[in-house]
């Protein structure tokens, strides 16, 4: 992995001046949704201390130029506690730019973050930069009444580009990109506007932070020979102790004070000596974070990843399509808002043989924490989830037995795409009482190739139908709110996806669900049996899967009989959504078979009662109780398809005619 991180640093310096990898672009936008240009601007706040003033002037502006990030020294925001120490921000940041000269709003400070800043780091500050600072933040009450934006939606006051923007009376295609501190100021010897980032204290300052030198006894352990540098395996006469900046959003901040992932064998007295790099090496490694944490992030289970691929041989490899190609794959696995018709060209393939390692991390920006990794996902399982995920989805989409499109719409979306953030919404999570996320722990076991029990499928499939049939949705925050109204939809949608997962574990050898053995079929008399048989064709049902899926069809069959007579309280409520035992299902059995009766509607149930009694074994019942319940609403809601509702369609037409 290492060698990869590398040679991706390696890649990305290229053309890259040292400060590159600190600063930050603005976005940057040249066309807008209707084809029109947009012109991005650059706007100076001038401090006058000469005559104690602001000037935020619509004739300062100027067209924003690339070169602005460097010149202005637009450095990348730190998180968590850091002190704002930027005169220089992009526009949807202007408060960090009245932190760093006046510190937080509404607070009593006497100094601005800079000046705290100064105090903290390792410079030797001068009293003429210090009372430079000072006599700025002189200043605070007039640059918080021209930079306060009043929020009428919030009904509160905050900084804000757009009180700004309004003052200036910009059109709708003229934007302020980056904003930057000027300085005028004739006793510091600042006789016209002098972008603050010019100015030598400050630059000083930031080469400080950014680039120390190495302590007095860092250079008394060097040897004037050459050292073995761990991360490229050669020696080099630059090797030292790992220096890195001290901004912790960093790959490489977890490998400073630890012996885990890089450096695992590592013994953590010995970690100075031990773990050493070249200059080089390091800078190519501090690229390479900022690289993947920047383009090669995704959400897995609801958790920050960055995908670290491993290339077997990365020295004639195209880096780009490589990552490229590795990204849109994880995309289809994890996004939430991918769809069919972006998955139809999912084959990008690229060049060499590779691995992938999903590291989970915690960050505030102050420190780097992983807290789980997908270890070694080799690029021909990766594909083959993918081709599987992809030929379940589609194998159901055109089958004559679910309206797969109407399952698989999210939010009102359709044509989404069967992935793992689909399977994420089906494994109930309690907020904030569980340890263990165990959507996180299923996909990290199907990713590193090991079994998985289908008790914990079908123990989750339990938890779900609980959270549905008594909108528990406040405690399982993962899972897609809906309402009593809507129950049957929530348990078909849920019985079906569940069954594509369950199909996906199939193909992938990775669950032993009792296959199917050969039997002996009835001649199928119309198109729906046909379907049912189809169905359990697809599926592999084993006989005691198919008799609750009986019991399931006659608990839709009465249930429908009672929504037609306004029945409020209808038979789903005789369901033990805890589980089916041997006796939970023979007093459902026994309580459909009366209910129709009451109704005079036997004759509804009576063949679906003949193949559950046919296919249940009274004697010798093993079944678990929740892989019961879920075969029991899988017949359930295979009464919700397309098929069926044609059939009731047609039978209600009759009804009506023979009225």
């Amino acid at each position: 992995m290492l060698q990869t991180l590398l040679k991706i640093g390696e890649w990305q310096s290229q053309g890259k001046s040292e400060w590159d990898r600190f600063l930050e672009a603005p976005k940057v936008e040249s066309i807008d949704k209707k084809g029109n240009e947009i012109t991005n601007y650059v706007l100076p706040i001038i401090f006058d201390l000469d005559e104690m003033k602001i000037f935020v002037e619509k004739e300062n502006l100027r067209e924003y130029r690339e070169s602005d990030v460097e010149y202005l020294k637009a450095l990348k925001i730190q998180g968590g506690n850091n002190k704002a120490i930027y005169p220089t921000v992009p526009s949807s940041k202007l408060i960090q730019f009245y932190k760093t000269f006046f510190g937080k709003v509404n607070s009593n400070v006497k100094e601005g973050e800079l000046s705290e800043s100064l105090k903290k780091e390792d410079y030797k500050n001068n009293d003429t930069f210090s009372n430079l600072l000072n006599k700025i933040f002189i200043l605070k009450d007039e640059c918080l009444e021209k930079l306060n934006y009043w929020n009428e939606k919030k009904g509160t006051k905050e900084i804000d580009i757009r009180a700004i923007d309004k003052e200036f009376d910009l059109s709708i295609n003229e934007k302020i990109v980056l904003v930057y501190a000027s300085l005028k100021a004739s006793s510091f010897d600042f006789r016209t506007p002098t972008p603050f980032s010019t100015i030598q204290e400050y630059a000083g300052f930031l080469e400080n932070k950014f680039f120390a030198k190495p302590t007095e006894n860092t250079k008394l352990r060097r040897n004037l020979s050459s050292k073995l540098c761990y991360a490229s395996g050669k020696s080099h006469l630059d090797v030292q102790e790992l220096d890195l900046p001290r901004n912790g959003y960093s790959l490489n901040a977890m490998f400073v004070t630890t012996t885990k992932n890089f450096a695992s064998k590592f013994n953590d007295k010995n970690f100075v000596a031990n773990y050493q790099l070249s200059k080089k090496h390091q800078e190519y490694l501090s690229y390479a974070s900022n690289f993947l944490l920047s383009n090669y992030k995704t959400r897995i289970a609801n958790i920050d990843h960055v995908i670290i691929p491993n290339f077997q041989n990365s020295d004639k490899l195209d880096l780009e399509m490589a990552l490229t190609g590795i990204k849109k794959k994880s995309d289809i696995l994890f996004n939430f808002d991918i769809l069919e018709n972006m998955v139809k060209d999912y084959q990008v393939e690229s060049d060499g043989i590779f691995w992938i390692n999903y590291l989970a991390f915690e960050s505030d920006g102050n420190f780097f924490k992983s807290t789980e990794n997908i270890k070694d996902v080799s690029q021909f399982h990766f594909q083959k989830i993918i081709e599987t995920l992809t030929d379940i989805h589609w194998e159901l989409k055109e089958s004559t037995f679910v309206d797969w499109n109407n399952v698989m719409s999210d939010y009102g979306i359709r044509g989404k795409f069967f992935n793992f953030n689909t399977i994420y919404n089906l494994i109930p999570l309690r907020k904030d009482k569980e340890k263990k996320n165990k959507a996180l722990d299923l996909f990290k076991s199907i990713f590193e190739n090991r079994n998985i029990t289908k008790s914990l499928l079908f123990d989750s499939f339990k938890e779900l139908m609980l959270c549905h049939f008594f909108e528990r949705y406040n405690s399982y925050t993962n899972i897609p709110k809906s309402s009593k109204d809507y129950l049957g939809k929530s348990i078909r949608n849920s019985v079906f996806k569940y069954l594509a997962f369950i199909q996906v574990l199939k193909k992938l050898k990775l669950i032993d669900m009792d296959e199917l053995t050969d039997q002996q079929t009835e001649e199928l008399q119309n198109k729906y049996d046909k379907a049912i048989q189809d169905f359990f064709s697809k599926m592999q049902l084993t006989p005691e899967q198919q008799a609750m899926f009986y019991l399931g069809r006659m608990l839709n069959a009465v249930e429908w009989i009672q929504i037609k007579k306004k029945i409020k309280k209808t038979v789903i409520n005789l369901v033990n959504f805890n589980g089916m035992g041997k006796d939970d299902i023979e007093r459902l059995r026994n309580n459909l078979i009366n209910k129709a009766r009451q109704h005079s509607q036997v004759g509804k149930v009576v063949f679906t009662n003949g193949r559950f009694s046919e296919l249940f074994n009274y004697n010798n019942w093993k079944m678990p109780a929740t892989e019961a319940l879920f075969f029991l609403l899988t017949g359930y809601s295979f009464g919700t398809n397309k098929i069926e509702e044609e059939q009731r369609q047609n039978l209600e037409l009759e009804e009506d005619i023979n009225l």
